[in-house]
């Protein structure tokens, strides 16, 4: 059961506002397209892409999508049938966040060719992810957790998230086994800043400058291999 209350609380502390900052950062390649936004939450990554772009929002709580009525997005309540309900081709880009950790992994396969027939020859899929790595990282040095860190690493746990139910990881390896879409390129999100006490992030200035360092090596390794999100490139065949 989503927690919608805690889940808008937490966007609106700095460690919520710079996660989507640099996911815009990532996707400012994205203009004039025709957008689809599967999983879109509260709309904020739709809303950034619709001043430049015609974005559909697919998202199946309708207390999160339709929480802002002033937006210019085409909204559709549903899931995985809502993008069955969709023509051919009618895509660019697609957006997926966070998303597939709450679908079991066996439907993942189904998903993948729903976007890849939704998109158009050489369209994008936007996919972002928790990385293990970057998981086990933030419960042994942020949260002084390693009995869930030791649980991650054997695999014997799920991660719990405050807002959302329990999650599953799936790995890039996993991912590549689902789809014949292309991984193009992977980047890190929340490569730094998942790991320092939250006192440093309310500091003047903290944001703007943690937002400078992430993006400075979000796209490097080893750096993007530790992230505990990671933002992945898939590309539709010709």
């Amino acid at each position: 059961m989503t927690n919608v209350t805690s889940y808008k609380e937490m966007l609106a502390k700095p460690w919520g506002k710079i996660q989507y900052e640099i996911t815009f950062a990532q996707l400012s390649h994205i203009k004039n397209q025709n957008v689809l936004d599967f999983g879109a939450g509260f709309c904020l990554t739709a809303q950034h892409l619709a001043k430049e772009n015609n974005v559909t929002a697919i998202e199946p709580n309708p207390k999160l999508l339709y929480d802002n009525q002033s937006d210019n997005i085409y909204k559709i309540l549903g899931s995985y049938e809502a993008l069955r309900d969709l023509p051919n081709q009618s895509f660019d880009t697609i957006i997926c966040h966070n998303v597939l950790e709450y679908i079991d992994k066996h439907n993942h396969p189904a998903y993948f060719d729903e976007f890849s027939r939704l998109l158009k020859p050489n369209g994008e899929l936007s996919l972002i992810k928790h990385n293990i790595t970057g998981k086990i990282l933030q419960s042994v040095i942020f949260s002084n957790d390693t009995s869930t860190a030791m649980e991650l690493l054997t695999g014997e746990a799920n991660f719990k998230s405050a807002s959302f139910d329990q999650g599953n990881i799936y790995t890039l390896e996993e991912l590549k086994q689902n789809t014949n879409l292309l991984v193009e390129r992977y980047q890190g999100i929340r490569t730094f800043y998942s790991l320092q006490p939250n006192h440093f992030k309310t500091e003047t200035g903290w944001l703007n400058k943690m937002l400078a360092i992430e993006l400075s090596v979000a796209d490097k390794a080893p750096y993007k291999d530790i992230a505990f999100l990671q933002h992945i490139t898939l590309k539709k065949s010709l």
